[in-house]
């Protein structure tokens, strides 16, 4: 999913005027908009909490109001609190749709030998049903997943990927497990623009005309991406050794208090939240 936000928001580079962009560093896109999000000055420990827990609600909710509730909490934050058009916001929900979708419709149909539900489409031997059942928990899985990704865009949006880490590393989560994630996040997107490079020059030389020179530079590419993976990830080790790499990295972050009005306002949201969420569970006992 990371590789098609950072396209999209590739796309979108001529609708921020106002946005820095450091080409030269290539600083990538999706963490300008965290650190230039109107919450930057927030702690990343709150938000991580503050998203976690919605998200744990969301997951834990039995049918739906809970995860509705804290999915379009976590949307208006990032809107106006995050300070996000509403046209860029719809960009990133879009990238996700398809997948969210097709999700909630295997999760409609039933397989049986016999007729089951209200719509019965017979296959061979078998029967592709939609039931009530399938369809209760089909567009409940949906809603769950589609909230969920708002309280994980309200994290990727407003907190930059160095502040997560360092979240990760004062929960005391393994620093192997820390180091791989941020290494891997940033060699993906080294070789995304490696491809780019590739396919343009592809491209400047003809190399799309037909079906055989496509297929022909599409296998190119892939082949020298392999050998350009393995010079980038020597470069890159090279680099990091030269500013001082023991083994564990090491990000500079500035301390960001947790103030009293916004731990009263998170506790209130997330008492909230919970009363909606046993709300749920008394209503199905």
């Amino acid at each position: 999913m990371a590789l098609v936000i950072w396209q999209h928001a590739k796309n979108m580079r001529k609708h921020h005027h106002k946005r820095k962009h450091v080409h030269g560093s290539r600083f990538l896109e999706i963490d300008q908009y965290a650190l230039n999000s109107g919450m930057a000055g927030l702690s990343p420990d709150l938000k991580m909490l503050t998203g976690a827990a919605s998200l744990a609600v969301c997951i834990m909710s039995s049918r739906g109001v809970a995860s509705v509730f804290v999915g379009l909490c976590m949307c208006v934050l990032t809107l106006k609190k995050g300070k996000i058009s509403f046209g860029e916001y719809l960009h990133f929900l879009s990238i996700p749709l398809s997948f969210v979708l097709l999700g909630g419709m295997v999760l409609l149909i039933d397989v049986s030998r016999y007729p089951l539900g209200w719509v019965d489409v017979p296959v061979w031997d078998v029967y592709l049903s939609i039931t009530k059942e399938s369809l209760g928990n089909g567009v409940l899985i949906t809603i769950r997943a589609w909230m969920g990704i708002m309280c994980l865009y309200m994290i990727s949006l407003t907190t930059p990927m160095h502040e997560i880490i360092g979240v990760l590393r004062r929960g005391h989560v393994p620093l192997i497990v820390i180091e791989l994630m941020y290494l891997i996040y940033r060699f993906i997107f080294i070789l995304l623009d490696s491809y780019h490079n590739m396919k343009t020059s592809a491209e400047a030389r003809l190399g799309y005309v037909n079906i055989r020179r496509s297929y022909r530079s599409f296998f190119g590419i892939c082949s020298n991406l392999l050998a350009v993976a393995f010079s980038q990830a020597s470069k890159s080790f090279d680099a990091m050794e030269s500013r001082g790499y023991d083994g564990q990295l090491l990000f500079l972050e500035a301390e960001k208090q947790i103030t009293g009005r916004q731990a009263v306002a998170v506790s209130v949201y997330l008492v909230l939240a919970v009363m909606i969420l046993f709300g749920e569970w008394r209503l199905i006992g």
